[in-house]
């Protein structure tokens, strides 16, 4: 079985055989793969957005 972060915690979810779904089992956090991936795509658009914006405001 395969290991990914959860989308909710952060913790180590499992991901079935399949590539089907990923379970948390730390916060119960439950989903099919793809929407997992989504999830976890929009949160990585969402720390890019943060990071540029607070590098606007503050650049070294």
């Amino acid at each position: 079985m395969l290991e990914a972060r959860c989308a909710m915690c952060g913790k180590k979810a499992q991901v079935d055989d399949d590539m089907e779904n990923v379970r948390c089992k730390h916060c119960g956090y439950s989903a099919k793969y793809d929407e997992y991936l989504e999830t976890m795509k929009d949160k990585a658009l969402l720390m890019a957005d943060d990071f540029q914006m607070n590098w606007d405001r503050n650049p070294l």
